[in-house]
C-alpha cells in the first residue's frame, strides 16, 4: 500500500517541483505499457487515483514556471536572451514562458528541428557555443540524452538544470540550480508544505475508493456494469485515436474517463445500495451488456 500511495502521489505531481505537473502524469501512464496484467491493473489503479485529484484540482502552474522559480532563487532577473537546450514538451513550456516573462531573444538548441512549434529561433544543439553570451541557460534534455559539459555552453548568468538526471556536468562561472534545488527551496516554504500535505490526504481518500472499486468483481453487478461500459469506453477510445491522431492519447483517455465516470456515479452508488443479491440491481448491470 505505501508503494501504491508513492505512485500515486509521483503521478499527481505531488513530488514535483512544480505543484502538478501535468507532464508527470502521461509518463507514470506509459511506464506500465510492458508490465504484466497484475502489475498495470495496480498502476491503472494508482494513475486513476491521480487522475481524479487532478480533476477536482486547480494547479495554477506548469513546468514552464520553473524558469521563475529558478530567477527567482539565483537571483537574475529576466531579460536579454535565454538559451533553451531541447524540443520536447518541456522546453517549448519554458520557452514559451521565457517569452511570456520579458526574455529580449529566446534561442532553442536541438539535435534536430523541432516536431511542433515551438518559441523562439532554433538552432542545432552543435552550434550552442558559437550562439554568444545568453543571461540563462535552461537544460531541458530527456532522459537519455549525453550530459553536456558546462565548459561547452556559452557563457551566462544561470545556467537551469531542468534534467532528469542531470544535462550538465563539470565547472562553470555562472550560478547552477538544479531540480534538487528547486525541490529543497520548496520545502522550505510552509504554505507549499501544508498544500502539499492537504493534497496527499485527498489523494489518498481517492486511492482507496479506486481500491474498493477495483475489488468488485465481475461478478456483482457493479462490477459487471462498470466492466462491460469499460470495454465500450476503450472500443470508441480507440477509433477515436485512429479518427484524430492530433489529440494525446492521454488528453482523450482522460475525458472519456471522466466522461463515464460522472454518467455512472450515481447509478453505480444507488446499485451498491441495493446488495449484491439484487434481482433489480442484477438487470440493470445486464442492459450494459446487451449487443456487445
Amino acid at each position: 500500500m505505501p508503494a501504491l500511495r508513492h505512485l500515486s502521489e509521483v503521478a499527481a505531481g505531488l513530488h514535483s517541483a512544480v505543484l502538478g505537473e501535468a507532464q508527470i502524469l502521461g509518463q507514470s501512464r506509459r511506464a506500465f505499457d510492458d508490465a504484466g496484467a497484475e502489475l498495470q491493473g495496480l498502476g491503472q489503479t494508482a494513475i486513476a487515483a491521480a487522475r481524479a485529484l487532478r480533476a477536482e484540482t486547480e494547479f495554477d502552474s506548469h513546468a514552464g514556471h520553473l524558469l521563475d522559480r529558478g530567477l527567482a532563487l539565483s537571483g537574475v532577473e529576466p531579460g536579454g536572451r535565454l538559451l533553451v537546450l531541447g524540443t520536447g514538451a518541456m522546453a517549448r513550456l519554458v520557452a514559451e514562458r521565457g517569452e511570456a516573462i520579458g526574455f529580449d531573444e529566446v534561442l532553442v538548441a536541438g539535435r534536430r528541428p523541432p516536431r511542433q512549434p515551438i518559441a523562439g529561433t532554433f538552432m542545432g544543439l552543435g552550434g550552442i557555443r558559437r550562439a554568444g553570451p545568453v543571461a540563462v541557460v535552461a537544460g531541458c534534455l530527456g532522459s537519455a540524452a549525453n550530459v553536456i559539459a558546462l565548459e561547452a555552453l556559452p557563457p551566462a548568468q544561470l545556467v537551469l538544470d531542468l534534467g532528469t538526471p542531470r544535462n550538465f556536468a563539470g565547472e562553470a562561472e555562472a550560478r547552477v540550480v538544479t531540480i534538487a534545488d528547486l525541490l529543497s527551496d520548496e520545502a522550505g516554504r510552509p504554505h507549499s508544505v501544508a498544500r502539499r500535505g492537504a493534497l496527499r490526504e485527498r489523494l489518498h481518500s481517492l486511492l482507496d475508493r479506486e481500491l474498493a472499486s477495483r475489488r468488485e468483481t465481475a461478478s456483482t453487478p457493479v462490477g459487471a456494469l462498470r466492466a462491460s461500459v469499460e470495454r465500450a469506453r476503450q472500443r470508441e477510445l480507440a477509433r477515436i485515436a485512429e479518427r484524430h491522431p492530433e489529440i494525446p492519447p492521454e488528453t482523450l483517455d482522460a475525458l472519456t474517463r471522466s466522461l463515464v465516470n460522472r454518467i455512472l456515479h450515481t447509478p453505480t452508488e444507488r446499485l451498491r445500495a441495493l446488495g449484491e443479491g439484487s434481482e433489480l440491481a442484477r438487470e440493470v448491470a445486464a442492459l450494459f451488456g446487451e449487443g456487445e
